[in-house]
């Protein structure tokens, strides 16, 4: 079967969940199929990175186009006389356009990653459409609207949130087949979307967490831990409301207690993030991580907005790290609040389950097993590929999910 395979950014290196899991299906596609990748360059350095990518899969048929499209006023204005959302249209490369209309004739199927990407399908293409949605985007615009408190902002956000469940429903609509984790499936057929159109998918991380020797309890240190790409406004926003509202709780009970924060980050956010604490571990990207697993007693993701599964919260449950989260952060998987982790998004009980598991040796043992008992049960890459090859083949009529 002859794939074309769409995404908005170069899957590689995988440092956030996205990358991981366009990564992990490219891999996967391109061992049973014949499969071509476009994409977009939005930066000097993607474009390094698409040269380390081509170096790593030397066989795999690549195009590429440079794209530049700031968020401002201008844009967003822009956007609107369009008549499209406003990422929607940052995305838009007429060069990949052309390119793609050239071409499309040739496939059996276009994969679309990311719902970025549907803009580049023909009218006229007669293969079959796969869409993967990173998250419910409609969802994620209209969580962060509520959290702001500048009215000109957040009517902004609103009416991006309208726009862009109204592009969705459409999109969905048209293809064959939508993958969706199970909440953003929840959330796309409330509003409409046809239900026989989904198959269930999953962000997963570093599967080889689950073949690691268990952590213990004596070895961790007094540290908690958070790993997140600080680029992104949804970590950058629970960061902040974790250092103002809970972290003062925790150190004004444990003084000697650390918190690291691993990700990359720009100095503006450092700057933010340490001057609310100013003896915070700020480590910036790393790219072996199990050294601060073993080091960390307690993993925290306290996410205020977003949509889909959290590929940090999957590996730090894999890795047996007991996790403190919000709601938000647990969407989409199927664990039960303390059993498997701690979930509150009361600020003031965050602290106090952060507190319990630095403390309590017995609480931490049982979370740690409990946690790696249930991804090793449901949260594994040959469920999601099973998932990736139906979407493929299947008629609307014949869905069926394996997850």
């Amino acid at each position: 079967m002859k794939i074309l395979f769409l995404t908005p950014q170069v899957p590689y290196p995988t440092i956030s969940g996205g990358t991981i899991k366009s990564f992990k299906i490219l891999e996967h596609l391109s061992t049973n199929h014949e499969v071509s990748l476009g994409c977009l360059i939005k930066s000097p350095q993607e474009q390094v990175n698409l040269t380390q990518y081509k170096e790593v899969k030397p066989k795999l048929n690549i195009f590429s186009f440079n794209l530049e499209r700031k968020r401002n006023f201008k844009t967003l204005l822009s956007s609107y006389l369009l008549s499209l959302p406003l990422t929607i249209y940052r995305n838009y490369s007429f060069n990949l356009k052309k390119k793609v209309d050239l071409i499309a004739h040739k496939y059996d199927v276009i994969f679309i990653d990311h719902y970025l990407m549907f803009q580049y399908i023909p009218s006229n293409f007669r293969g079959r459409i796969v869409i993967h949605q990173h998250n419910a985007e409609f969802i994620m615009w209209s969580r962060y609207a509520k959290l702001v408190k500048n009215p000109i902002k957040k009517l902004l956000l609103y009416i991006e949130s309208y726009r862009i469940k109204h592009y969705e429903l459409d999109m969905i609509e048209r293809a064959h087949t939508t993958l969706a984790a199970p909440n953003d499936k929840t959330a796309l057929t409330k509003i409409g979307a046809n239900p026989k159109k989904f198959l269930n998918t999953f962000h997963l991380g570093d599967a080889s967490n689950l073949t690691l020797e268990n952590l213990t309890f004596e070895k961790t240190r007094l540290n908690i831990l958070y790993i997140g790409t600080l680029t992104w406004e949804a970590n950058i926003d629970g960061l902040l409301w974790f250092l103002k509202y809970s972290w003062p709780l925790i150190k004004a009970q444990l003084p000697n207690v650390v918190f690291t924060i691993a990700g990359k980050c720009s100095p503006q956010i450092s700057r933010k993030l340490l001057k609310l604490e100013p003896k915070i571990n700020l480590l910036g990207f790393v790219d072996q991580l199990d050294e601060l697993y073993q080091a960390h007693r307690v993993f925290i993701c306290p996410l205020r907005f977003g949509s889909g599964i959290k590929v940090k919260v999957i590996n730090s449950l894999s890795r047996g790290v007991p996790t403190v989260m919000t709601p938000i952060a647990a969407e989409g998987i199927k664990l039960d609040n303390e059993v498997h982790a701690y979930v509150t998004n009361d600020p003031t009980d965050f602290a106090t389950c952060v507190l319990d598991l630095l403390t309590n040796k017995k609480k931490w043992l049982f979370f740690n097993e409990q946690s790696r008992i249930l991804m090793h049960k449901n949260y594994t890459w040959d469920k999601v590929f099973n998932n990736i090859d139906k979407s493929l083949l299947l008629t609307n009529k014949n869905i069926t999910e394996d997850l």
